[in-house]
């Protein structure tokens, strides 16, 4: 387990964690209606940060700090750490410190054809460790609206596995023309204020937020709350719909669950968009699991999806909550709608309980759960059980893609330089049979055809489930070439059309979601962004993933496409626990 040390929320409805969590014990709410907002015409609710505050706020915490060249989305992640790092007191440029930053669109108000550095995600990470004078690399994760819960997964195993002792975990998310747009075509937005878990739910609401939540291996008072556990599964059955039988989510809550006293659990935070299908999957995961009894709420009727802040923003209130030895309710549902029995919390309630499960899922088949639990006494973190086992990787195929040219293992192939797609036409030649492939965005296509290669060469079989196998991938575009195709349907006035179809493929961890769709891989999925390949890097990942027992293989590796440029590196292992 890993404990909070301290925390900040920055929202509509506050700066500060203690102001946040106030204003949702009072009930307030900070959607409200707006109209010709980033010059969309179509009119949406959504929670916006009050811009002349920020301002404020920055003067009053920076004042000698000259932030010219930070932009708003990375002032707000200033703004959160140091307000978090006020009440954990640590040393940020410490070594044993890392920093590690959610989100899913960053800077993407700033794309252009030109490429500013600035919508790279890991350039404002970079950035931002920079002023603190932090200097290690900053882990980031885009990972769809899991991203937040993912980060915190992340902290718990380098923390635990002592790779670090502290780390600052940031997620933020800033509202655009792009953002809002693209939800929009999904036809997800609600007209009114969201609803969750309510019959007559019509949608999302959006929302803006920075969170921080620094973790550190030993807690520094009582009443500490800590990170038990947590699970992230991909559910292997559609990029953009929950599943129809909550796989992913039940099998996260299977994993955090198996070792602990269900009747201990306070209160289950959800993710609650006040989607129809959302809010049903959820329903029925707890179902699954025996869980529905549990009073369950959602926070998305005071601040609206925050997307890469939304875990961390929702983990923070659910905290501060136990604390208060409260359960919180779920604003906004008068009657409960769901075909599952789910227990929808409608007034503050007391609790003497000690643990919440955080629940999320997001775009790719993505799903996490976090156990939070309150320790009553000041608590020193136990050393991590190794059982005297040590996790070797054993190679079983290896796949490169650079230059037009794919290796697996020995075996050469060469993609054509012809009229067309070149990566549509190496498909029929190669004779692949997955109608889907033509429905892809680039990134995506060459992920997929250098995995199907590799499961070919060994002979895995795509039809038989796999809850053994990993997928964990990292680029340093993230999802750039399909940013600039969705921007294109959106910059012209005259012209303006945007797609579903496009805009899903705007997130990077899709690839993931993709090849674990063709494979039935059921397991854990993650993306990071990052400047350069660090094979050091990403094999620390996959040996973190490894450990719990019943991951027993994990593709992972670099996928890039970037201006019809294709860089793809991937290797699939298999853990060999040997004796120490």
């Amino acid at each position: 387990m890993i404990f909070c040390i301290g925390n900040n929320i920055i929202s509509s409805l506050g700066f500060s964690t203690k102001e946040n969590y106030e204003a949702v014990l009072k009930g307030q709410i900070g959607l409200s209606l707006h109209e010709n907002t980033f010059g969309i015409i179509e009119p949406f609710f959504a929670s916006l940060i009050d811009d002349e505050r920020l301002d404020k706020e920055l003067v009053f915490n920076f004042k000698d700090e000259d932030l010219s060249s930070f932009t708003r989305f990375e002032k707000l992640l200033l703004l959160s750490v140091k307000r978090a790092n006020d009440e954990a007191k640590i040393n940020l440029h410490d070594k044993n410190t890392l920093f590690i930053l959610s989100t899913t669109k960053g800077n993407v108000s700033y794309l252009s054809d030109d490429m500013d550095e600035r919508v790279y995600l890991w350039h404002s990470a970079k950035k931002m460790v920079s002023f603190f004078g932090n200097e290690n690399e900053p882990l980031v994760i885009s990972n769809a609206c899991i991203s937040g819960a993912a980060a915190q997964i992340e902290a718990l195993r380098l923390i635990e596995n002592n790779y670090y002792d502290n780390c600052v975990v940031v997620g933020a998310d800033v509202l655009s023309k792009f953002v809002v747009s693209g939800f929009q075509s999904f036809k997800a937005l609600s007209q009114e204020q969201c609803k969750p878990f309510d019959k007559n739910r019509h949608g999302l609401n959006l929302g803006e937020a920075a969170a921080t939540i620094i973790y550190s291996k030993m807690g520094k008072k009582a009443n500490n709350i800590s990170l038990v556990n947590g699970a992230i599964r991909n559910d292997a059955r559609h990029i953009s719909a929950p599943s129809i039988e909550a796989e992913g989510l039940y099998n996260c809550l299977v994993a955090i669950t198996e070792n602990i006293d269900k009747d201990d659990i306070a209160f289950i935070n959800a993710h609650g968009t006040a989607t129809i299908y959302n809010d049903e999957m959820e329903a029925l995961a707890l179902n699954r699991i025996a869980l529905q009894h549990i009073p369950t709420n959602s926070l998305k009727a005071h601040f609206g999806h925050t997307l890469g802040a939304a875990a961390l923003l929702e983990s923070i209130i659910s905290m501060q909550a136990l604390t208060d030895r409260k359960i919180l309710k779920s604003t906004n549902c008068i009657e409960v709608g769901a075909k599952h029995d789910i227990n929808v919390s409608k007034e503050i309630i007391n609790t003497d309980k000690n643990m919440f499960i955080k629940m999320v899922s997001g775009f790719g088949g993505s799903n996490a759960a976090l156990l939070f639990k309150i320790n009553d006494t000041n608590t020193v973190n136990e050393e991590v059980q190794s059982d005297d086992l040590k996790v070797d990787l054993e190679v079983i195929v290896k796949g490169v893609l650079k230059d037009n040219v794919i290796y697996i293992n020995d075996v050469k192939y060469v993609l054509e330089d012809v009229p067309g797609n070149i990566l549509d036409n190496f498909y029929r030649k190669e004779h692949i049979s997955y109608p889907k492939f033509f429905k892809m965005d680039n990134l995506c296509k060459v992920g997929f055809i250098v995995s199907e290669l590799m499961f070919r060469e060994v002979s895995f079989d795509t039809e038989i489930p796999k809850k053994d196998m990993a997928i964990i991938l990292c680029n340093r575009s993230s999802s750039s070439d399909d940013d600039l195709l969705y921007l294109r349907s959106i910059n012209d006035k005259d012209n303006y059309f945007p797609s579903p179809s496009v805009f899903v493929y705007t997130l990077p961890n899709i690839v993931t979601g993709e090849i674990a769709i063709r494979n039935k891989i059921l397991g854990e999925s993650s993306f990071y962004v990052s400047e350069r390949h660090s094979e050091e890097m990403i094999l620390r990942q996959v040996r973190n993933v490894l450990q719990p027992k019943s991951v027993k293989y994990v593709l992972f590796g670099w996928v890039e496409s970037l201006k019809g440029k294709y860089e793809v590196e991937l290797t699939l292992v298999k853990k060999i626990l040997t004796k120490i």
